[in-house]
């Protein structure tokens, strides 16, 4: 019996030896001699990983990585510098800002002569283009916050249309020709959910807001698919030097989708595309429209779902929006307006048909974004979200409310309550004087001193997910790190903060950008931090965002950016 065990396990050895001493499967790629933050609790720091096949095989040590190396391994060395998880960008729009690219960059334009200034340059360099068009301008840039008028514009160009769209998107300035162009007349009826600003004898000031926008954007002419394809590849280019490895497209149609299909075919996809499908279709000339029926919409969704499924591509998702902007008194408020004491905002649905359509969306699986600036729009939501829920029963469904950027104090804890995400954009709430005087001036200091309160939402279990809404403003995360950490400008201004309460850690901020816009796209066993298993999305930074100065987070450059093993951005590493 004792020789016939003992041969038994002689038998064995050489299979057991084998076993134990089978080379690990060889790695792709090392990054090695980094400072890793991994966003892991249970493994907060790091010095090196490996990628294989997409994915992290290995995070520690550089001997750990080194482990997982053969002779085909390319090897990136850190530096020593910061390696974080790839940013992610919960409310992005892509199709947008590429059609924008060439259009006057007016964000940092200060006043009305600088905005003159810079559209006469541009006409006098750009003699052969039918339109003049910028985008960008404040509404604190006018003297006194006065509306823009036609006026303003004819002074520096009359003979061709300019087209000049607000930061916000939500308002349109033109000029005398644009207006003809766009045959808004005095004659001009008012579209369903937009407003033509008049003057006192009626005639068009050159002012567009809400979907009264997609009158004069539907007369512009609209690029190829080929020069479209084109325009995405350059956004995309700036996605990855921003180290963006993740966007959430806040607006989208089934055309939009077949273009990044079409690049994702061509391995020119250099970011993961999660797609909202806009809950309106998209312009016919007269102006936004929904879609013609509820069912149509989920339909549609339901079938882009099942298409588009990843693991760069993928939808699920429709986008609604509940009002307008705070500016513009569009915006839907619980009370009047403190400068427009007649006016409430412009909501887009009563609270019942909010509720409906959000309930036949979630009914349908798919995921429910809504924008909602006003604190009218933002209880509005969440009464439907709620009803939706109790309707439906328990379900993993994460809800999304898109800017928040003042709400009651009552519905703070709903958000936790109900498990929604609070999808904010942390430059919205730079504190220039577009914030600070036009914005706050609208809605008056009580209302006013709940903008953007992302700290009051954290404290109270609310999951945050941040982006930039770009082209509303710039992609950069971490433009929008310094405003969550700060609550200032660039130039420290005012000092001790706006609304310095509301401030987030730096380690609070940073999860936004990652591991909670990650959860809030149902990604996050997928990325969002770098442990084994997940995608190898990662970038490398010149500077430790751990050791700079609170007030120099906005100053940094990315210099390596890694989706899924693959590097698409490097400069300088």
């Amino acid at each position: 019996m004792l020789s016939r065990l003992l041969a038994a396990t002689v038998a064995a050895l050489p299979l057991a030896t084998a076993f134990t001493a089978a080379p690990r499967p060889e790695a792709d790629l090392v990054l090695r001699n980094a400072r890793i933050r991994t966003g892991d609790d249970a493994r907060p720091w790091a010095r090196a990983l490996a990628v294989r096949d997409g994915r992290i095989v290995a995070v520690g040590s550089d001997a750990d990585a080194a482990a997982h190396a053969g002779p085909a391994t390319a090897v990136v060395d850190g530096g020593g510098r910061l390696v974080v998880p790839g940013f992610h960008d919960a409310h992005f729009h892509l199709p947008m800002g590429a059609q924008q690219l060439d259009a006057i960059d007016l964000l940092d334009a200060a006043d009305l002569p600088e905005i003159q200034r810079r559209v006469r340059e541009h006409a006098r360099a750009h003699p052969a283009v039918p339109w003049i068009r910028g985008r960008g301008w404040f509404y604190s840039a006018l003297p006194g916050g006065r509306p823009p008028t036609r006026q303003d514009l004819d002074a520096v160009e009359a003979a061709r249309p300019v087209y000049l769209e607000a930061y916000d998107g939500h308002s349109a300035w033109l000029n005398s020709r644009g207006l003809e162009k766009a045959g808004i007349t005095r004659a001009s009826p008012e579209p369903a959910g937009g407003v033509i600003v008049r003057d006192a004898a009626g005639d068009p000031t050159g002012m567009l807001k809400e979907s009264a926008v997609e009158l004069a954007y539907a007369a512009i002419p609209k690029p190829s698919r080929a020069e479209t394809l084109a325009l995405i590849e350059r956004s995309l280019a700036l996605v990855a030097r921003h180290g963006l490895t993740t966007v959430h497209n806040a607006h989208g149609t089934e055309e939009e989708l077949e273009l990044y299909a079409e690049l994702e075919r061509a391995g020119k996809l250099t970011a993961r595309l999660y797609n909202a499908l806009s809950a309106v279709a998209p312009s016919d000339g007269v102006g936004a429209r929904p879609f013609p029926t509820t069912e149509a919409l989920v339909d549609k969704a339901r079938a882009l779902k099942a298409r588009y499924r990843g693991p760069l591509l993928w939808a699920g998702a429709v986008k609604i929006v509940a009002d307008g902007v705070i500016e513009a008194n569009t915006a839907a408020m619980l009370e009047p307006y403190a400068n427009a004491p007649g006016t409430r905002g412009l909501p887009n649905y009563t609270g019942e048909a909010l509720a409906g359509l959000v309930r036949a969306l979630d009914a349908a699986g798919l995921q429910v974004w809504t924008h909602a600036i006003g604190d009218g729009a933002v209880r509005m939501t969440l009464d439907a979200y709620e009803a939706a829920a109790r309707a439906r029963g328990a379900r993993d469904r994460r809800f999304r409310l898109e800017h928040v950027e003042t709400h009651q104090a009552a519905d703070t804890g709903r958000f936790a309550a109900l498990g929604v995400i609070a999808s904010m954009q942390p430059m919205h709430a730079n504190p220039q004087p577009n914030m600070t005087v036009v914005w706050a001036g609208a809605i008056g200091p009580e209302r006013a001193s709940r903008a953007w309160a992302w700290g009051s939402l954290r404290r109270a279990g609310a999951r945050l997910a941040f982006g930039s809404d770009w082209p509303v403003v710039g992609m950069s995360p971490f433009a929008g790190l310094q405003v969550a950490v700060n609550r200032q400008t660039a130039e420290g201004q005012p000092p001790g903060g706006w609304l310095p309460e509301q401030r987030l850690s730096l380690e609070e901020a940073l999860a936004g950008y990652t591991a909670g816009a990650a959860y809030a796209a149902f990604l996050e066993a997928e990325t969002g931090t770098l442990v084994p298993g997940k995608w190898a999305d990662l970038v490398v930074l010149r500077d430790d965002l751990f050791a700079l100065p609170p007030h120099r987070l906005h100053d940094n450059q990315v210099l390596l950016t890694m989706v899924g093993g693959r590097i698409v951005h490097r400069d300088g590493l």
